[in-house]
């Protein structure tokens, strides 16, 4: 006997309503071997509930509860008695579903990378207006927490640091992002000259603040030694004159 024929537009009505596909967890190879073993499970659980139920009419039951037994055991009773467990697929769409997704997840992926770009510059702009506007001390402080930000990470202060929205720890956790490499802006900021050369400017001056740190570190460590080396001298010349 000839099939009916189907039409194209009705063959892939069908595609869309029972091809399914696996997403995340499972792996298109592996759930079909997971969906039968499910299945096998299912079925067997419900052949031992019959079995118990059939088990009430066959013969060693007992003579006295087999004829009521028998007479109770209807279709219907059966039927409310066994159900069989329902199984329901995980993880898996249809291929309308699928395509659904698809081209939802094409949508938001168009101008992703030109928004973040853009969200870069923005922060960037807010961070070079900070940074200008520190001086005297508060440029030294400054300077000072990022460089010991950077040398010692401290993953609580940093956690601190992107949650806050004072803008001087806004501008520390940018400068510390752009020092270490973390999430960094570095390549938005190369290409655009206006948040490239003010940000190079500071940063020299950071340099040079921190030089002069270094020195004076130097210069402490360097009397510190001339003075030990004095005492030493003047010991041993009154041990030598006693």
């Amino acid at each position: 006997m000839q099939k009916n024929s189907k039409s194209p537009q009705e063959k892939k009505r069908l595609e869309y309503t029972k091809d399914h596909f696996t997403f995340g967890r499972q792996s298109s190879r592996s759930f079909p071997k997971t969906w039968k073993r499910n299945k096998v499970h299912a079925n067997r659980e419900y052949r031992r509930k019959s079995e118990e139920l059939l088990a009430q009419t066959k013969p060693g039951s007992g003579l006295d509860g087999l004829s009521s037994s028998a007479e109770d055991l209807t279709a219907a009773r059966f039927l409310k008695s066994v159900v069989r467990k329902p199984l329901h697929k995980v993880g898996t769409v249809t291929l309308a579903e699928k395509v659904r997704l698809t081209l939802t997840s094409r949508g938001q992926r168009v101008g992703r990378r030109v928004k973040k770009e853009a969200a870069v510059r923005e922060e960037a702009t807010s961070v070079v207006q900070t940074l200008n506007k520190l001086e005297g001390e508060e440029l030294v402080d400054f300077v000072r927490r990022a460089n010991t930000l950077c040398n010692i990470p401290d993953p609580t202060e940093s956690v601190r640091l992107h949650r806050s929205a004072e803008p001087i720890d806004q501008a520390l956790y940018f400068v510390y992002r752009l020092s270490v490499g973390v999430n960094s802006p570095r390549d938005t900021i190369c290409k655009d000259a206006k948040l490239r050369e003010p940000l190079a400017a500071w940063f020299v001056k950071a340099n040079r603040i921190l030089s002069r740190d270094e020195r004076k570190a130097k210069n402490k460590v360097e009397e510190k030694q001339r003075n030990e080396k004095r005492l030493k001298t003047r010991r041993r010349t009154v041990e030598g004159t006693a």
